[in-house]
Order: structure tokens, then C-alpha cells, then sequence
């Protein structure tokens, strides 16, 4: 059995630092302290690591490229650093192209990606409720190694990496049920995105496992950003009967809902609460802390580009697919619906 060679990873956990901060050590940056610099020059040393420089034992046709929906995106920006760090582990250069959404962009992209003799692999990150595989299959026809991330494309024999989408939502459904809520929004994303059926399947499988009817008014899809968001929940607040909480199919929505319970002077969590789905970055630093579904984006990511070089090594590998668990993030937009804790209040002081 090959031994396992030494990564920059494996330095950067045995010191407790970031692998950035392992590559300024060996880049020779002087934005390192003396001491840490110390830390993991003693480490480098320990653990015999050898640094990779301008070639890799893939040679000099070393770039990975991964075309995104959106690069403004934390989401696919996180997904982005994962992958990276997997390519600088393997002496390669991440090359990103931005789709805007847009599948005639992408194919665009295809196009220019299957004339370059330098790219070994492809990640495919976002989808499309449409059979769009005309640009994957593209790039496996050109002899690339393909890896998909959330997405699905019937017929083409690529590794798939994706998020149990379902059972997150339902999930999120289940902790809104629980605390009394039976008046709840779900915001998803255009019809163009083919992951909001999963999401929104999930969401009425909670409210059919409690038995609560699902007002179809409260389902709203709108563009993916914190303005659909602002539009969705102004639109969902107006109603007569409007919902005690609402489930967001991303922080950014959520985002947005926040914002427009703030400018009708809604209490959040108090008369609304709200969850989102990603858990973005900023998604603790709202105000209040925003509840929401984690997808552990830079791990997915760090995950795909494990499986793209494994298949470049090895084209003949069978067909892998690899489900993430998501995990419900509890923070401070989610509380019992103000009239239950009246109820419990008038409870409390009669006895």
C-alpha cells in the first residue's frame, strides 16, 4: 500500500492553524508572526512535509475548473475555498466560471472548457429543474472528469455530491410545529431552481405528520436574494391571517423577511418567527441571531474535489453518490407564537 504523503493540511492541524496560514509560512509572506512562523517551520519539519510548487504529479495540464450559479453567492463562495484548498493540497489551479443562473451562460462556458488542454476535472455546483446535462456531458465527451454538487443530469455518468434538501426543511417544520406554530410561510426559490421541490416537500410533510392543513396562499417563490426575500414576506405579512412564522429557503430570503417584519414593526421572534436555510456566515451576526438549516458548504466542497481527483486517477471508478445531513441551527428568530405565551402567562399568574 502507497503511503500517505504529507499535505499542508496535516501541518496546518498538527500546529492549530488554517492551511492559509501554512502556505504564507512556505510562500515566505511576512504577514506571519515570528513565533507562528517558528510553530510550523518545527512542524514542516517534523512531519517531513514537502511543499508543491509550480508542478504536481498531474503535470503541467493541472487546472480544476467549477462552474457556479453565483459567484456573489456565500454560499458558493464557501463551497469555492473548500474545493480550493483541495487543489492547492494536489498542486492544482482552480479556475471559476460564473453561470449568472443563467443555463445559456453555462453552456457558453462548456464550450470554451472543452478546447482547454489544461483542465482535468470539472465541479458542477447549483441546478436546474430542466434536464440541462448538455453542458456535463459536454465536458465528459471531452475526456474530464465531472463531479456534481446539487445537481442531478439523468444519463451521464458523473460522481453526485448533494444535501438531504428534504429532511432539513422538514426538520426546520418540525421545530416551528413544536413550539406551536400551525400558521406558517415557506418562501422558495424560482421555478427554475430544481432543488425547491425537495425543500418545500419537506416543509407539508411536517405539516401532514401533524396534521395541520397547508394554506396555499403561504407558499411564495421569488429570485433567490435578500430583495425576493423583503418582497415575499411583505407580501406574506399583508395577508389578513398572516403566519406567526416563516420558513426561507436561504438565509438571504430570510434575510429579507427580517427586514420586512422590522418595517412593519413586527417583534421578531415574538410575532414572527423565522427560519433560513444554508447558515451563511452572517446568519448569526443578524439581529436577532437568525435560525437556520446548516449545509456544511466548505466540507461539501473539500468533499467534491476529493471525489474529482480520486475519479481522474482513476476514470473507471463506478458511480458514487455521497448524501450530506444537514442540521438545524437554533439561534434567536424562533420562539412559541405570542398569543401560546400569553396563554401560559394567564395560566402562570392564575394559579
Amino acid at each position: 500500500m502507497r503511503k500517505k504523503s504529507i499535505t499542508m493540511t496535516d501541518v496546518a492541524r498538527k500546529v492549530g492553524v488554517s492551511i492559509s496560514t501554512v502556505s504564507r509560512v512556505v510562500n515566505g509572506s511576512v504577514h506571519v508572526s515570528d513565533q507562528l512562523r517558528y510553530q510550523v517551520e518545527a512542524a514542516i519539519g517534523e512531519l517531513n512535509y514537502q511543499p508543491i510548487r509550480a508542478t504536481s504529479r498531474y503535470g503541467s495540464a493541472a487546472n480544476i475548473a467549477v462552474l457556479i450559479p453565483s459567484i456573489s453567492s456565500p454560499y458558493f463562495q464557501n463551497l469555492i475555498k473548500g474545493i480550493q484548498s483541495i487543489c492547492i493540497e494536489n498542486g492544482c489551479i482552480l479556475q471559476i466560471y460564473n453561470s449568472d443562473d443563467d443555463p445559456e451562460k453555462e453552456m457558453i462556458h462548456a464550450d470554451e472548457l472543452s478546447t482547454r488542454v489544461d483542465i482535468r476535472g470539472v465541479v458542477f455546483a447549483g441546478a436546474w429543474n430542466w434536464d440541462h446535462k448538455e453542458p456535463i456531458r459536454k465536458l465528459q465527451e471531452a475526456g474530464m472528469a465531472i463531479c456534481l454538487i446539487n445537481r442531478f443530469a439523468s444519463g451521464v455518468h458523473a460522481d453526485l455530491l448533494e444535501v438531504e434538501r428534504e429532511q432539513g426543511t422538514y426538520e426546520a417544520a418540525v421545530h416551528l410545529l413544536q413550539l406551536g406554530h400551525t400558521r406558517i410561510g415557506c418562501i422558495s426559490g424560482i421555478p427554475n431552481a430544481a432543488i425547491n421541490p425537495d425543500l418545500v416537500a419537506g416543509f407539508r410533510r411536517a405539516l401532514r405528520d401533524y396534521q395541520i392543513k397547508l394554506d396555499e396562499d403561504l407558499v411564495l417563490e421569488t429570485r433567490l436574494s435578500a430583495e425576493g426575500g423583503y418582497r415575499a414576506g411583505l407580501a406574506l405579512l399583508a395577508r389578513e391571517n398572516r403566519p406567526t412564522a416563516i420558513l426561507a429557503r436561504t438565509d438571504r430570503l430570510a434575510i429579507g423577511v427580517m427586514r420586512a417584519a422590522w418595517e412593519l414593526s413586527l417583534d421578531i421572534p415574538n410575532d414572527l418567527s423565522i427560519i433560513g436555510y444554508d447558515d451563511e456566515p452572517d446568519a448569526r451576526f443578524t439581529r436577532p441571531a437568525l435560525t437556520t438549516v446548516r449545509q456544511p458548504q466548505y466540507e461539501m466542497g473539500t468533499r467534491a474535489a476529493t471525489l474529482l481527483f480520486e475519479r481522474i486517477d482513476n476514470p473507471a471508478l463506478p458511480q458514487r453518490q455521497v448524501i450530506v445531513q444537514p442540521q438545524l441551527i437554533v439561534r434567536e428568530t424562533t420562539t412559541a407564537p405570542r398569543a401560546m405565551t400569553r396563554d401560559l402567562e394567564r395560566t402562570t399568574v392564575a394559579q
